[in-house]
């Protein structure tokens, strides 16, 4: 028999491989035992040295992927045409070869450097089911309150000068800064310990903001990179959630939070400003979705029989006034001084790019799909996941949970 070449016992060794550790996920608690123990021993060494790269090492490998794709046609098609060269047919085995090669071996360093973690449980802490799921209009109110205080505190320590300007963290600021925050919270979360390399900006800049892309990670190359049209608020937020996605925390629900409340606790007002900013941000939807489930149960109470919603009258709107007085709290609003730092960070924003309106919209509809799917695979971790982890951390800091168990028994 034939003995076969050292190429295809490597493919098959590398297949085999890939499918073993993609077999290994299924196990919940592996991915989260490998994710809190080895995976800072691949993340560390890597990231320190592709972090000497001025640029994303792990983006340009991706465009002589997509180059290599369109080549695959190209050569395909011609060898209809050649099929007859002898040299030419040498040629594209050789090419398929490589290119096959080189896939399986990116398939099968994605497995230890995202998929394995990914699959892991929120924050590696395995099953949560018993904690709280539904809190109260008064709950989420509180959350914004705090929100808004901490904005308006940090907004305090931060200088404006004379013209309106505001002097923000330049990156390598940002970088040690949000480092320093985030390792702080390593006892907690001991993934976040270690060495946190530049986050890069992306070359493809341009598309990632037409696609709503802030950043993202090279998991073979272990590169967190941002988009650069982000204003220097944002960016503070952005940069502490791909560095958490860096430090194994791959699913975006858990990725929000971490980022968020590594900030508030800085001792650092611009971190802090851009934290509570973000923690606002994603708290006033859930803040609006509880006042109108509060204002609904007022009215299915019959207590106010007669009002129209939305009013349709000033008889009807007066008396909806009158009804939000009486049983929901004033929304807090930032200050003024917080408002002129907004300002401030929009000045700062990179210049925005010029496109043509058909690839603009060819991109965007790619970018929706995107994360339609995106949002079907995360389920209850994607983004929006993140109000119910933060409402479960100050349960017990902001709120007494004790006060409403009955209420979600009875719910």
């Amino acid at each position: 028999m034939k003995k076969l070449p050292v190429y295809w016992r490597i493919i098959i060794l590398l297949f085999l491989l890939t499918a073993a550790l993609a077999a290994s996920t299924f196990s919940v608690d592996f991915c989260d035992f490998y994710a809190d123990n080895i995976y800072h021993c691949i993340c560390d060494p890597v990231s320190h040295v592709t972090g000497l790269v001025p640029f994303a090492i792990g983006e340009i490998i991706m465009y002589i992927g997509i180059i290599c794709a369109v080549l695959s046609v190209v050569f395909v098609i011609l060898l209809i045409f050649l099929r007859k060269k002898s040299g030419y047919k040498k040629f594209c085995k050789h090419f398929y070869k490589t290119e096959l090669m080189a896939l399986m071996c990116v398939v099968f360093l994605y497995m230890p450097c995202w998929f394995i973690p990914f699959r892991g449980s929120v924050f590696g802490q395995g099953d949560r089911s018993g904690l709280r799921t539904q809190y109260s209009y008064k709950e989420v109110y509180e959350v914004v309150v705090f929100a808004v205080n901490g904005i308006n505190q940090a907004a305090e320590e931060i200088e404006i000068h004379e013209d309106g300007s505001v002097d923000f963290p330049d990156d390598e600021e940002r970088r040690e800064k949000i480092g320093k925050a985030m390792d702080a919270m390593k006892d907690e979360y001991p993934r976040l310990k270690g060495y946190y390399p530049p986050v890069k900006t992306a070359l493809c800049s341009d598309v990632l903001d037409m696609m709503n892309i802030g950043g993202y990670n090279y998991p073979f190359t272990m590169e967190p990179t941002h988009n650069k049209y982000m204003d220097p608020i944002w960016m503070i937020s952005l940069d502490a959630h791909e560095y958490s996605h860096h430090k194994g925390y791959y699913l975006e629900n858990e990725a929000n939070f971490l980022s968020e409340i590594a900030l508030i606790n800085s001792d650092d007002p611009y971190l802090r400003f851009a934290g509570y900013t973000d923690l606002y941000d994603w708290m006033i939807s859930a803040y609006y979705d509880a006042e109108e489930e509060q204002l609904q149960a007022l009215l299915d109470s019959g207590a106010f029989e007669g009002l129209t919603i939305p009013p349709q009258t000033d008889e009807d709107f007066e008396k909806l006034m009158a009804v939000y007085n009486t049983y929901f709290d004033p929304e807090p609003e930032v200050s003024e001084r917080a408002q002129m730092i907004y300002d401030a960070a929009v000045e700062k924003e990179a210049e925005i790019y010029e496109m043509p309106e058909e690839v603009h919209e060819a991109i965007t509809e790619t970018s929706d799909k995107g994360w339609e799917v995106q949002g079907d695979i995360l389920a209850e971790n994607s983004y929006d996941g993140v109000t119910l982890l933060l409402l479960q951390h100050f349960d017990g800091k902001l709120y007494d949970s004790t006060e409403n168990s009955e209420t979600e028994k009875a719910k």
